[in-house]
């Protein structure tokens, strides 16, 4: 193929040197344009400015010359960081090491979600086994009496449970029956009709501790407490059970005065409704495991009572299945015959009444559909617990 230029295609080429140089001359810019070779190859064109020096010579530059001759500049730091490193940066969260119940709130409550929150997290997660942050303190900060029994919920979800027992036993109320200053919710007004039998199993003085592992929900129960006026005998803590409850039982415990140990433990627990991980591959994510039985006859008195109940079955003989074997049956003993039937639950296993009366907002809404619900009761016998118990099941 020829590379000679027909005379329309000069004419163009022409035509664009005119665009060009107009525009170079607008802009004082000079463009110079030397002679073309012979063998009719393209025009070679240099751009330079008015006030660059033509005859600079790489020379002049150690910094051009080392970059030509591919030697690293003299400028260079040895801080550079490649576009790798830079992209690690950007990934890196600043909240890493930080325990997600120690992370702000990001919802506003005026936010039509404020109260809205996810139901289920995975606690087996790297950032779920993380240690919850307490204050210096903790439990003088929470509670004004230390030396009192407690009432422990372990999954209390957004606190409703707690903040209505407590408030029935212990808050003070208008003429009408609501805390002062707070509106009546479904759950409070879904409550009025159930008869509060605490007293049988409850001492009349106690102080109650909700534990959450989802971080917005231990947050806003917290805020919660304050709003009813209940601050001193009733807190929140957000923290994976599994993790902290060790820790948790043994500074109330070790708060108490010397002459006031005998009370300061666990003296009611409930796990109410927890979630059930149906699929076969998430069941070691379930709350109650071999670990937390363990931790719970370590502090707990005898005739401490341990209160489960779920409306699914598979979910309450999950957690009864751990009562009943290993270290369970070593320090517990099932108060409820299992096959207790009452006419709330015709006909159904585990059907006995509700021994605190007070229904959780799960409960409410179960109930409501007139369908049933799976209880039983575990009672801390007299065996004294055996440190190394502990140990063996940590090291296995």
């Amino acid at each position: 193929m020829s590379d000679t230029q027909t005379s329309d295609e000069n004419n163009e080429v022409i035509d664009n040197n005119d665009k060009y140089n107009n525009f170079f001359s607008r802009s004082g810019f000079t463009r110079t344009t030397p002679e073309a070779s012979t063998n009719n190859e393209a025009t070679p064109t240099t751009i330079t400015n008015n006030e660059a020096t033509p005859e600079a010579s790489i020379n002049d530059d150690p910094t051009l010359e080392a970059t030509i001759n591919n030697e690293p500049t003299p400028e260079a730091s040895t801080d550079t960081k490649t576009s790798e490193e830079n992209n690690d940066d950007k990934n890196k969260d600043p909240n890493k090491h930080i325990p997600p119940w120690s992370q702000p709130s990001l919802r506003s409550p005026s936010s039509s979600r404020y109260s809205r929150f996810r139901q289920h997290v995975n606690p087996l997660a790297r950032k779920y086994q993380m240690k919850t942050d307490l204050p210096d303190n903790w439990p003088y900060s929470d509670f004004t009496n230390v030396n009192l029994p407690l009432y422990l919920d372990i999954g209390c979800g957004k606190g409703g449970f707690l903040l209505e027992l407590v408030g029935r036993r212990h808050g003070e109320k208008d003429a009408n029956g609501s805390f002062e200053g707070i509106r009546n919710d479904a759950y409070m007004n879904g409550t009025k009709a159930f008869e509060d039998t605490t007293s049988t199993w409850l001492p009349s003085k106690m102080n109650y501790l909700g534990l959450e592992i989802r971080p917005g929900v231990s947050q806003y129960s917290q805020k919660r407490v304050e709003k009813r006026g209940l601050s001193g005998i009733l807190s929140f803590v957000g923290c994976n059970a599994n993790v902290d409850l060790d820790r948790l039982l043994s500074l109330y415990q070790e708060s108490a005065d010397e002459n006031e140990d005998a009370n300061n433990r666990p003296a009611f627990v409930s796990i109410q409704f927890p979630d059930p991980h149906f699929k076969k591959q998430h069941t070691k994510r379930r709350v109650v495991t071999a670990e937390l039985v363990t931790t719970l006859g370590k502090f707990m008195k005898e005739g401490d009572v341990v209160f489960l109940q779920s409306d699914i079955k598979d979910a309450l003989e999950a957690m009864r299945e751990k009562f009943v074997e290993e270290d369970g049956t070593l320090y517990f003993d099932e108060w409820a015959d299992p096959t207790t039937k009452n006419s709330a639950t015709v006909g159904e296993e585990y059907g006995m009444e509700n021994p605190l009366g007070i229904p959780t907002e799960r409960e409410v809404s179960v109930l409501k559909n007139d369908l049933p619900i799976y209880r039983t009761l575990f009672k801390r016998n007299g065996v004294g617990f055996v440190a190394k118990q502990i140990t063996e099941l940590e090291s296995s």
